[in-house]
């Protein structure tokens, strides 16, 4: 079993540094030329379902990926980002003036959010144990799910996520391999011709 993880085009909050957490921000003009050139390169793959975060900027890149597939589009709301508490919305300079403070930001706790996506994966794959599925989620949730298939070797505090990448994990026996993480829709499109 294969799962695509996506990450989301870009939003206007992604070029301003802010933490968008479960804040419903919109894809920009780029981020939809993202999804759109993302769902062409996946063309290439036959996926089942496409899975999806309920929150707007994935679900519409999910929509488009799903334009270029005969499969269904599925919320999925364990696929949410990270809660960033009161971190949401802060810029760097914000987040770095608010952490001086001392205050509990009230963020969800890294090891919660690395237990849902590991957990959230292990219910895909026992949903859908044959072919391909595509799951749309953020850049948070998808770093810690690397850092804990990895041991850490890539993934959260080591990995900048780009806007629509494509990351894949093969199921193999009881556990899970990372093919490739962190490439554009023109680098899939490269491998896939190689």
């Amino acid at each position: 079993m294969e799962i695509y993880l996506i990450r989301h085009g870009e939003t206007d909050w992604n070029l301003e540094g802010r933490l968008q957490g479960q804040e419903n921000i919109p894809l920009n003009k780029n981020g939809l030329q993202q999804a759109e050139a993302c769902g062409e390169a996946l063309k290439a793959v036959s996926l089942q379902y496409v899975l999806t975060s309920p929150l707007s900027r994935a679900k519409r890149t999910a929509e488009i990926i799903t334009g270029h597939q005969k499969c269904p589009l599925i919320i999925t709301p364990s696929l949410i980002e990270r809660d960033y508490g009161l971190l949401s919305g802060l810029t760097p300079e914000q987040r770095s003036a608010f952490e001086a403070l001392g205050i509990p930001d009230k963020m969800e706790p890294w090891n919660a959010l690395a237990s849902r996506a590991l957990r959230t994966v292990e219910e895909i794959a026992g949903r859908y144990p044959q072919g391909s599925v595509a799951a749309v989620s953020h850049g948070a949730w998808i770093n810690a799910l690397l850092a804990v298939i990895s041991e850490h070797k890539i993934g959260t505090g080591k990995t900048r996520l780009k806007n629509a990448c494509i990351s894949l994990l093969c199921r193999k026996n009881e556990g899970w391999k990372i093919e490739f993480f962190n490439i554009t829709a023109e680098e899939f499109v490269k491998k896939l011709s190689l």
